[in-house]
């Protein structure tokens, strides 16, 4: 009768042990499983955000394009209103790209995805503000020239001046270039991670 006792007791505790350890799994599973769905609700915002600034994106593109065929075809004056337009929307596309990376930096939530996909917003900052200089030299080159062709009072310092503009324009446009393949390698890494989830 007491070694019955005794088994009776071992086995109850057994199962009350196994109850406890499912338990506490379960509320760790639970757990993950929140912050995991948290996760990719923050990212899938992010994303939107990123769909929207993408309009301000191509009105930008589409003014720098159209500077560059003004500059092709001695438009000068064209080409520094189209700059100057191109610039507001370079300025708008950087700074909303920092309001995302705030929203992505403040998150609770400590993880890769989100490192990758705040460095890739760091990329996309440095895109955005490349142009937005390379655009301030263009108009800047286009002022000196558009002085050297059309005015009778020009100067040889004058094509001198549009020329180092033009230089300065293009290593800012390297430095985009360079900024883009920075991007497009985090977009990779992005993806990697995300499909080791997702198995």
């Amino acid at each position: 009768m007491k070694i019955n006792f005794i088994y009776t007791a071992i086995i109850t505790l057994f199962l009350v042990v196994s109850l406890l350890i499912i338990f506490i799994n379960g509320q760790k599973i639970k757990t993950e499983l929140t912050t995991e769905n948290e996760l990719y609700k923050i990212i899938l915002k992010a994303d939107f955000e990123l769909y929207k600034i993408s309009l301000d994106s191509q009105k930008a593109e589409s003014y720098y394009n159209e500077a560059s065929y003004f500059y092709e075809n001695q438009e000068y004056e064209l080409v520094e209103s189209n700059c100057r337009l191109a610039r507001d929307y370079y300025s708008k596309e950087s700074q909303e790209y920092k309001n995302v990376k705030a929203e992505l930096s403040s998150s609770e939530i400590k993880d890769k995805l989100i490192d990758i996909y705040v460095e890739s917003l760091n990329s996309l900052i440095e895109i955005s503000d490349n142009m937005y200089e390379a655009c301030e030299h263009f108009e800047s080159a286009s002022r000196y020239y558009n002085k050297y062709y059309t005015e009778l009072n020009y100067k040889d310092s004058d094509y001198e001046m549009g020329t180092s503009e033009i230089d300065t324009m293009n290593e800012k446009i390297t430095a985009h270039d360079i900024a883009v393949g920075k991007y497009n390698q985090y977009l990779e890494d992005f993806r990697v991670e995300l499909e080791k989830r997702l198995r």
